[in-house]
């Protein structure tokens, strides 16, 4: 029995990169694994269920649970349709993990007001959205865990 056994868990930007390793782990200890992923391109543009679906079928071909979902985490409706249909699958919701992000390498005096932007949707705005539409289901569930991730490109620049 794996330590996640019985948990859901919601893992954004999960069709490539640590989104994908983190969600393929959370499988391989037990987890039944809502896999969301818009399939944008690193910048942010586009749109390709194939990237999730990869994810979702790499998932099932190892014998675990999986759904795939490709809205964006930057639309506030969207993000709780993540955490509803998480609920209508597996009847609950045990953890998110905030992982969705695009690249906008620009030095700062460079970087235009609509590059700023979009990094802050996805980045701060996504995280918020997704996390806001757990938190009264893990409230009333009385348990729930968030893990949001970053890179050091948020800290110290590329």
């Amino acid at each position: 029995m794996g330590m996640l056994e019985e948990k859901v868990v919601l893992v954004t930007g999960a069709g490539r990169g640590i989104g994908r390793a983190v969600a393929m782990s959370m499988a391989e200890h037990g987890a039944k694994v809502v896999v969301n992923d818009l399939g944008g391109d690193a910048a942010g543009g586009g749109h390709d269920v194939g990237p999730g679906q990869e994810g979702v079928d790499a998932i099932k071909a190892n014998g675990g649970e999986a759904a795939l979902n490709t809205d964006s985490v930057a639309d506030w409706d969207a993000a709780h349709g993540m955490v509803q249909q998480a609920i209508d699958a597996y009847g609950q919701l045990d953890a998110v993990v905030n992982n969705a992000g695009i690249l906008r390498d620009r030095i700062f005096h460079k970087m235009s007001e609509d590059n700023w932007d979009a990094v802050n949707n996805v980045h701060l705005k996504g995280c918020f959205n997704v996390a806001r539409a757990a938190a009264s289901h893990f409230r009333a569930q009385v348990s729930g865990a968030y893990v949001h991730m970053t890179s050091t490109s948020g800290i110290v620049g590329s």
